[in-house]
């Protein structure tokens, strides 16, 4: 289009002029492969980032699933018992704290 454009307005087309229109489409024809190389790049990121949404969401379903599927009858019987564990540990590691070389050689 820019080189008929430019043929059109031309009063007169010296070699010169006819050198300029024949580089316009060689010019228009990089500028087309550097966006097409943009776009590449942009598809790629964004197929990248809905592989990313993808699994996101897969794992968000998923522990949804786990979150609401809860038996809250075994979780509340299971308590006190982790609550045992849990009271007897803190205590071993109080006593472990406690001790130092000098009353472990007494």
């Amino acid at each position: 289009m820019r080189v008929l454009e430019f043929v059109a307005n031309s009063a007169s087309l010296s070699s010169a002029d006819i050198s300029s229109a024949l580089d316009l489409p060689s010019t228009a024809l990089d500028d087309t492969a550097a966006v097409r190389t943009k776009l590449s790049g942009a598809a790629s990121s964004i197929e990248t980032a809905s592989a990313r949404q993808t699994d996101y969401k897969s794992y968000a379903e998923t522990l949804s699933s786990h979150l609401t599927s809860v038996d809250v009858a075994a979780v509340t019987a299971e308590l006190p018992t982790y609550q045992a564990q849990l009271t007897a540990s803190h205590s071993a590691l109080g006593k472990i704290l406690r001790r130092n070389l000098a009353s472990y050689l007494k």
